[in-house]
């Protein structure tokens, strides 16, 4: 499969396409009917409503449209996901997973936390879990949409979450601030590096295997990093707004030992407003966002290392394994043995659908 091949698919209509076209064209437009009843007709699944009354799209739909449009086996596993954006209209609705638009060529308006914005050929967009997303009809847009399970980030592609730019920043509070409105916007034109790159990926989803997902993940880390490095000083963060990232970097650097006292003495702040402070900014309390850190800390080890659960426990800063474990299984409902053997005996068996044990990010 060449390039050719690429730019073939993603200019011709599909029988799907089609399919959606014409049922749409019979109907009352998107924003005229009950946008549920559209993602449902996309997903061929069920859509439930967030606590916003917005329609909420979840990892699993996303995996149906996959399977329909690649034709994929069931059972391939799959953290990353390219589709081509469809041209029809597209009513408000939200996703638990991170959504990244790359436009080809045309453009199209998109409206992101009732932002419109107009997306013109080489701008790069992420947008995070839980964003309110709509988008008009664009006849002359094409564009190609990566998206992302958070697990990616956290259990996988770590080292994105370290670093000081603002992509790490970005990502970082899009996984642990539910509340985010922000969004990447990376206009990078006609830089040939940054399209190229993002056709292999596509070109690699066209002939998806067992290895696939593997080979995006390499991809992306590359290409997000390329991003960084060369369109650092471009890249807009919508809305602008002081977000604190320090916060969440101290805390995943000193989750172990961390207290609230420590932290609001690092920040110059009394603990009264500090507590205040991560109640507003992250609809949380200290204790709960702590927690969520730890946790996702421990998912990352118990399925990534050979330490035993009482290692495990004294590294995440709990004095008694047994109340670490009495945690585990209430968030859980299973203690960390049985997650780790679930995980382990998912992967050996190789059937990804069932190696998506519980975890603390959204699923």
């Amino acid at each position: 499969m060449g390039r050719e091949h690429v730019y073939k698919y993603l200019s011709t209509e599909t029988a799907r396409e089609k399919y959606m076209d014409v049922h749409l064209r019979h109907i009352a437009p998107p924003s005229q009917k009950n946008p549920s009843d559209l993602f449902t007709l996309l997903t061929k699944l069920p859509v439930d409503r967030d606590t916003r009354n917005i329609p909420l799209l979840t990892w699993n739909h996303i995996l149906n449209i996959t399977r329909d449009f690649y034709k994929i086996v069931p059972s391939t596993e799959h953290n990353i996901v390219l589709l081509k954006q469809t041209r029809l209209e597209i009513p408000a609705h939200t996703h638990t997973y991170f959504e990244l638009i790359y436009v080809l060529s045309g453009s199209s308006v998109q409206y992101i936390n009732q932002n419109p914005e107009t997306f013109s050929e080489g701008d790069f967009c992420i947008l995070p879990p839980h964003a309110i997303h709509s988008q008009n009809s664009c006849p002359n847009g094409l564009a190609i949409k990566i998206l992302v399970h958070p697990s990616t980030f956290t259990d996988i592609c770590t080292g994105l979450l370290k670093g000081q730019d603002t992509l790490s920043h970005f990502l970082l509070d899009s996984i642990y601030n539910k509340n985010s409105e922000q969004y990447l916007l990376f206009r990078t034109g006609e830089d040939p590096e940054i399209r190229e790159r993002i056709l292999d990926m596509f070109e690699e989803m066209l002939s998806a295997d067992v290895f696939t997902d593997r080979i995006l993940t390499g991809m992306l880390i590359t290409l997000l990093v390329k991003l960084s490095r060369h369109w650092q000083a471009a890249v807009e963060s919508v809305p602008v707004k002081n977000v604190d990232h320090e916060i969440l970097t101290f805390l995943q650097e000193n989750y172990s030992t961390i207290t609230l006292e420590e932290l609001a003495a690092h920040l110059h702040y009394t603990v009264p407003y500090c507590s205040r402070y991560i109640k507003k900014l992250f609809g949380c309390t200290f204790s709960q966002l702590l927690n969520r850190i730890r946790f996702q800390n421990a998912d990352l080890l118990l399925k990534n290392s050979g330490l035993t659960v009482n290692q495990i426990s004294k590294m995440l800063g709990y004095e008694n394994p047994e109340n670490f474990m009495r945690a585990f299984k209430k968030k859980y409902q299973m203690t960390p043995s049985q997650y780790r053997d679930f995980y382990a005996e998912s992967k050996k068996n190789d059937d990804p659908t069932k190696a998506n044990a519980p975890s603390s990010t959204v699923q």
